[in-house]
């Protein structure tokens, strides 16, 4: 697990800050039986009969998470063809992936349909009449815009006026192409949202997806999406999963009864990853100024936005921890700066930190959702290397990137 014991970062039974000597920073690191812990907790808490989980790998694509996972019995939650083919290169089974893209083009649903056979979720009527031409007779998903949204920030609100999902005003054009193509129509699904941690949207999403599966006579599953948030700040009330778990379950056994049986299926990501994750990075430089009587100080470190963006992108808020001196009185307010050439470049605003001094390594907490996966290299810098711990062993499982491979996509140097 992933906790401070006295002065020191525990990361499983191993310091924070000896991870950091032994692969260099910035690093991420993820503590695998926090991994399976979340998993567990999640197939413990929503107790219906044939529930299925489907990890959103779009939240983290490490392959040891991945191999984790799958030997745990998930699926796969896959928004991109190459997520699906990561997917069954690792052993997936065919059978428990979801393609979920979103302005899919025709290329993408002949690699995935044709080639990996793998079921396509289809997320508006063109693609779904695409896909009819392409693939009559054939089984097929759709993915339901219920009109209810919600999410850690505007970006992340997938429900309502977006860009995602068939609406409901449109399902009469569905049943006409599902006819006319002869299609069954196996699931139906939706997905409302990131980070939440009300389960009352989720469940008021429910009951729209019911009322739209009975209108078809082949549903096996209903997918509820992910979106189960987690906290970030300390202090903030995770989402009750145990009550989410209740009402799905009944929810969904009431629909089983009246139509026929069918599975329930769930698509976490930050919910298993998020809090298993943190970003290792090593204090470069210090600067305090005051201007106009306003004083202010900046701990730059050597990562930054093109390593952990949601601070810039979505103002998220993440913890942070001086590894080695985590039991000091905090007595400085800064802000942890990265060193990528833009004003936005933050990872912790106002993070309340001890007296901290060049070469000290922070932990950026809670990094293990979104991190690596929507890393770049912006400004031509490498990305971090990925350590899994699990207990006392430590693994490395992705490298650091060098200057080679920045440049190995080009034609001419």
């Amino acid at each position: 697990m992933i906790g401070v014991s006295g002065r020191y970062l525990y990361i499983g039974l191993l310091k924070a800050e000896e991870i950091a000597e032994s692969f260099g920073t910035p690093v991420y690191v993820y503590d695998k039986e926090v991994v399976v812990s979340n998993y567990k907790e999640l197939v413990e808490s929503i107790g219906y009969r044939d529930l299925e989980v489907m990890y959103a790998c779009k939240a983290n694509n490490n392959v040891e998470i991945l191999k984790t996972l799958r030997d745990l019995g998930s699926g796969l939650d896959a928004v991109s063809p190459w997520e699906a083919l990561l997917g069954l290169k690792l052993g997936f089974r065919r059978e428990k992936i979801l393609f979920t893209g979103n302005n899919v083009a025709d290329e993408e649903m002949k690699f995935v349909r044709g080639e990996l056979g793998v079921l396509v979720n289809v997320d508006s009527v063109s693609q779904l009449r695409r896909y009819g031409r392409l693939f009559p007779e054939t089984e097929v998903s759709i993915r339901i815009n219920p009109g209810i949204g919600a999410g850690h920030h505007e970006y992340a609100v997938t429900g309502g006026v977006t860009k995602f999902g068939i609406y409901l005003n449109q399902l009469e054009q569905v049943k006409t192409l599902v006819r006319d193509y002869r299609l069954r129509v196996v699931g139906v699904h939706t997905h409302i949202g990131s980070g939440i941690l009300d389960a009352e949207p989720f469940l008021e999403a429910a009951k729209v997806l019911i009322g739209v599966a009975s209108q078809f006579t082949s549903v096996e599953f209903l997918d509820i999406g992910g979106g189960f948030g987690i906290p970030y700040k300390s202090g903030e009330k995770p989402l009750d999963l145990q009550y989410l778990g209740r009402k799905l379950a009944e929810l969904v056994e009431g629909f089983s009864m009246r139509y026929g049986h069918v599975k329930l299926r769930v698509e976490p990501g930050r919910f298993i990853v998020g809090n298993a994750g943190v970003l290792l990075v090593r204090v470069v430089d210090v600067k305090e100024v005051e201007v106009s009587g306003l004083k202010k100080v900046f701990v730059g470190v050597d990562s930054g936005m093109n390593h952990l963006i949601r601070p810039a992108l979505y103002g998220a808020h993440h913890e942070v921890i001086a590894v080695s001196k985590a039991d000091w009185p905090k007595t400085v307010r800064a802000d942890v700066v990265g060193n990528i050439c833009e004003s936005g470049d933050v990872l912790a605003i106002g993070a309340e930190l001890p007296e901290v001094e060049e070469g000290d390594v922070l932990a950026i907490m809670n990094a293990g959702a979104y991190g690596y996966s929507m890393s770049s290299n912006y400004n031509l810098r490498p990305r971090p290397p990925e350590v899994v711990v699990y207990g006392s062993e430590v693994k490395l499982t992705r490298r650091r990137e060098t200057f080679e491979d920045l440049l190995s996509t080009s034609l001419e140097v």
